[in-house]
């Protein structure tokens, strides 16, 4: 009688190639078919493949896509409006590429 332990496949860890890693990112990212499906082609699983994105990009290999963007600010000698509005008035006044809107509510 045999031991259970003999009976199972062993399993062992993969070592792929740099190249063979680079070749199914490149798949992975081309995006004519999802990542999984680029790792069931290769006979990989299916996390592999995603994880090997995500440390690609860490190790900043690829370029990676802006957290941020930083948008134009206004010139420092940009004046803003002076406020008109009096005791208790509430003015409002949203610029736009028509002209700046005014709004003025009567407080209480």
């Amino acid at each position: 009688m045999t031991s259970q332990s003999a009976e199972r496949e062993i399993r062992r860890r993969h070592c792929h190639t740099p190249s063979f890693k680079a070749k199914i990112i490149a798949a992975g990212l081309k995006g004519d078919v999802s990542v999984a499906q680029v790792a069931l082609l290769h006979g990989l699983n299916t996390n592999l493949v995603p994880t090997w994105i995500r440390k690609t990009k860490r190790q900043s290999q690829l370029p990676a896509v802006p957290d941020f963007v930083p948008l134009p600010a206004l010139p420092a000698e940009a004046s803003l409006p002076t406020p008109s509005s009096t005791a208790g008035e509430i003015c409002t006044e949203l610029p736009s590429s028509r002209g700046t809107m005014h709004r003025k509510v009567a407080g209480e």
